[in-house]
C-alpha cells in the first residue's frame, strides 16, 4: 500500500470514529413544552461531521453536512416539512447515517406522525445500538403511542448511555407514571430537575403527583418555584392545589 493510500485510509477511519463519537455523546431530543407530560425534540447533534455508509466514502461527506445543517436550521425555525426534506436528501445520499434517521425522527414527531418516526428511530438503533439521542427519541414516541413499558425500556437505554441528560428521566417518569408507578415517577422527575431545574414540565407533574399523594407542602414548593420562575404553567399546579390535595385510594 502507497504512503498516500494509507493516509487516505487512515483520514477516513477517523473521520468515522469522529462521527460516532458526535452520534453518541451529543444527545437526542429535548422535551415538548406541551402540558402536561409530553416531551419536545431537538436535534440529536447541531450537525453530523461525514457519513455513516457501510461504504465509507461513498456518500460525499460535505454534501451530508449541508443537508444535515439545512435541516437543523429549518428545524429551529419551525419549518417541520423543510427539515424532513432536508433529512430525506441525507438518506437518499446514504441509507445508513445514523443522524440522517435520527433527525428525520424527530422531525416526523414533530409533525406527530409516529409511525413514520418510529420507523426511522428503529433504524438508527439498530445501525447504531449506541446512540442515545435515538433510544431517547424512541422512548418519545414509544409514550406518544402509549407503549409504557417499550417507552421505559427505551428510555433507561438512553439514560444508561447519557445518565446526564435530563430528558429521557422525564419521559421515563411520565411513562412510570401513566403505568400508576407513581414513586418511581417522582424519582425520575426529582432527578430530571436535579438534571435541570428550568424543566417546566417536570416541574408541573411533579407538583401534581406531589398533591395527588397527599403531601401538599412538597406540591407547593413545586408551584412557588414554578413563580419564581416566571413560568405560566405554574397555574396548572395551583388549580390542582385548590381542589385539595389528599392520597388517592
Amino acid at each position: 500500500m502507497s504512503f498516500k493510500q494509507a493516509s487516505q485510509k487512515r483520514h477516513v477511519y477517523l473521520l468515522a470514529l469522529f462521527t460516532l463519537f458526535v452520534s453518541a455523546s451529543l444527545s437526542g431530543c429535548e422535551l415538548l413544552e406541551k402540558l402536561p407530560f409530553l416531551p419536545k425534540g431537538q436535534p440529536a447533534s447541531q450537525s453530523a461531521d461525514g457519513s455513516s455508509s457501510s461504504e465509507p466514502g461513498k456518500a460525499d461527506a460535505k454534501f451530508i453536512k449541508s443537508h444535515l445543517d439545512a435541516g437543523n436550521s429549518k428545524a429551529k425555525a419551525g419549518d417541520w416539512a423543510g427539515a424532513t426534506e432536508e433529512f430525506k436528501t441525507v438518506l437518499a445520499a446514504d441509507a445508513r447515517n445514523v443522524q440522517g434517521h435520527v433527525q428525520i425522527g424527530w422531525a416526523y414527531a414533530e409533525q406527530k406522525m409516529w409511525d413514520e418516526a418510529q420507523s426511522h428511530l428503529i433504524s438508527a438503533v439498530a445501525l447504531e445500538p449506541g446512540n442515545a439521542g435515538a433510544h431517547a427519541n424512541l422512548a418519545w414516541v414509544y409514550a406518544e403511542k402509549k407503549r409504557w413499558s417499550d417507552a421505559q425500556e427505551q428510555a433507561k437505554r438512553a439514560i444508561d448511555l447519557d445518565p446526564k441528560n435530563p430528558y429521557p428521566h422525564a419521559t421515563l417518569a411520565w411513562a412510570y407514571q401513566s403505568s400508576n408507578q407513581h414513586d418511581l415517577a417522582i424519582a425520575e422527575y426529582e432527578k430530571s430537575l436535579e438534571l435541570n431545574p428550568n424543566l417546566d414540565n417536570s416541574r408541573v407533574a411533579l407538583g401534581i403527583e406531589y398533591c395527588n399523594q397527599g403531601n401538599l407542602p412538597r406540591a407547593k414548593a413545586q408551584l412557588e418555584k414554578l413563580k419564581s420562575l416566571g413560568s405560566p404553567k405554574a397555574s396548572e399546579v395551583e388549580a390542582r392545589i385548590s381542589k385539595g390535595c389528599a392520597r388517592k385510594p
